[in-house]
């Protein structure tokens, strides 16, 4: 039965965030498995290696994003042959890009000795790092051979939270069976194997749900794409490369250019805190993945007004998500490492608090990013990642040697900040919304979002630092609880009379009338 956008985005939202909270707390338990089991070296090595594997996967190119945006006006009128063309086509691509990336990355394995500072330490501890790079690259191919490219037609037709329930449940076991094997076999490699076969195993199940869907995606068809369309697509690939690249860049060189200049064990405990990064990064994507497709969806009706109120709705959804998120990282991240783990793994300050600056501008990224895919928006700024990439490890070069891990992440922020931040806006409402909407407004209205978000950070961090300490997870989960509360009020306080407010209202109201009504 086919859902409406809304049902579906609150589908999608649903369970993104209901399963993405399961795997917050597995991700945590067998990270404290890992640590107590393998230790900081190991520890960095499943950054580093992890964040080089990251950087292959540019070859990807982006043609998942611009085949998605190819699906959606096929699907809206359910022309199926085109549909199944198009697949093919993704098809034969991921095949090609997973054997470029199988052949890059063996070519970097006389490289590792370089890229990690500490490489004699690792093999006096008797850790085979060539295999377990070999590992994580088996794991970084083996979606690209084995049907994930099916999975874009479910995406597409904003029924994701099918493939979400499948993820959360693959987590679940693979987390268990990854526990009792460091606990038992005390095992790195095992430990990889066994996501290896936890992806494979996914694909698998989402190519099966995907068929059961759509039963015409293995269709043969003579007939392909033709040349001119796939010049097309492979221009916005050109340009999606761009972001892509970018956003490598501002993140999986970060592991790099630490474990390069100070050392595999602050990579060790920087991924401590690069898990709160990550995970917030994770439920950010899913929050707006779950409408994306809907946003799609929606620009194809040309009706800019409501588009635009759309894009305000989000922009305050984003900006609460973001500095909710941004201070409370700022202000508890280090009392929960402390509790957690120990005192030893804490990075002294202003690290924490400069994550939480990156991630208030990560929810702001996310959002962004969302709406340019959904409008098709690949060309309009395909040189900005350029600059991005450039300042930013320029500033984290220049950075690390006198501030350290910190250098490394101020790097990062001022690279977002000189560039996506204002100029994705401008792009969203030059050409998504035809410049309809003076851009003004929203860099006014942003400009309110940030010097708001400083205050209650002040504000929390004081607080954080005078009531309630001393206390173990009490502490984390009161001042947690505090921020949580206490940052949301304030700007729907602000809004309370604009119309984000009244669009929120009015969508949730449709939410839960349709929950009930199912119900």
């Amino acid at each position: 039965m086919k859902h409406s956008r809304i049902t579906n985005s609150f589908y999608n939202f649903v369970t993104s965030i209901c399963g993405q909270l399961l795997t917050i707390i597995l991700q945590f338990v067998v990270r404290t498995a890992f640590i107590h089991t393998l230790g900081k070296s190991y520890l960095g090595i499943n950054g580093l290696f992890s964040n080089i594997l990251q950087m292959l996967s540019l070859a990807e190119l982006g043609v998942g994003s611009a085949i998605l945006f190819k699906l959606y006006e096929p699907l809206a009128k359910n022309d199926k042959k085109r549909v199944t063309i198009l697949l093919n086509f993704y098809k034969k691509i991921y095949q090609i890009i997973g054997i470029v990336i199988i052949v890059i990355g063996l070519c970097l394995i006389p490289f590792l000795k370089y890229i990690v500072s500490d490489y004699e330490k690792i093999t006096i501890l008797g850790i085979n790092a060539i295999l377990i790079y070999i590992l994580y690259l088996i794991r970084t191919v083996i979606s690209y051979f084995f049907f994930a490219y099916k999975s874009a037609i479910v995406m597409a037709d904003q029924r994701e939270y099918r493939l979400n329930l499948i993820q959360y449940i693959v987590t679940v076991i693979s987390s268990i069976i990854q526990i009792v094997v460091l606990y038992v076999f005390n095992s790195f490699e095992l430990y990889v194997i066994i996501l290896i076969f936890a992806i494979l195993f996914q694909n698998i199940v989402n190519a099966m749900v995907s068929k059961k869907l759509y039963p015409y995606i293995d269709d043969k068809y003579d007939e392909t794409i033709s040349k001119q369309e796939m010049k097309d697509i492979f221009k916005d690939c050109a340009a999606i490369f761009l972001y892509k690249i970018n956003g490598v860049v501002l993140k999986a060189t970060d592991n790099i250019i630490i474990s390069m200049f100070i050392g595999i064990d602050s990579v060790g405990m920087y991924s401590n805190y690069y898990i709160f990064y990550n995970t917030i990064d994770v439920i950010f994507g899913r929050i707006f993945e779950s409408v994306k497709h809907s946003l799609g969806s929606l620009h194809t009706t040309k009706n800019s007004v409501h588009e635009y109120n759309i894009f305000k709705t989000i922009n305050l959804i984003a900006v609460i998500l973001g500095a909710t998120a941004g201070v409370g990282i700022a202000c508890v991240s280090d009392e929960f490492i402390n509790v957690w783990i120990g005192k030893e793994w804490i990075l002294s300050q202003p690290f924490a608090i400069l994550m939480g600056i990156e991630v208030y501008g990560l929810a702001i990224r996310q959002y962004l990013s969302k709406y340019r895919s959904a409008m098709g928006l690949f060309q309009q700024a395909k040189y900005r990642p350029v600059f991005g990439m450039i300042i930013n490890l320029i500033a984290s070069l220049l950075l690390v040697n006198k501030l350290g891990i910190s250098g490394v992440l101020i790097g990062t922020i001022v690279s977002d900040w000189l560039t996506i931040m204002w100029y994705d806006p401008y792009i969203v409402h030059k050409y998504g919304l035809n410049d309809k909407f003076p851009v003004k407004n929203y860099y006014f209205k942003n400009l309110f979002n940030i010097i708001l978000a400083l205050i209650l950070g002040a504000g929390c961090y004081w607080m954080s630092s005078s009531i309630f300490t001393n206390m173990g997870w009490m502490t984390v989960i009161i001042h947690a609880m505090i921020i949580g509360i206490i940052v949301p009020i304030v700007y729907l306080f602000f809004y309370i009379k604009l119309d984000e407010v009244s669009e929120i209202k009015m969508i949730i109201k449709k939410m839960l009338k349709k929950v009930f009504k199912n119900i």
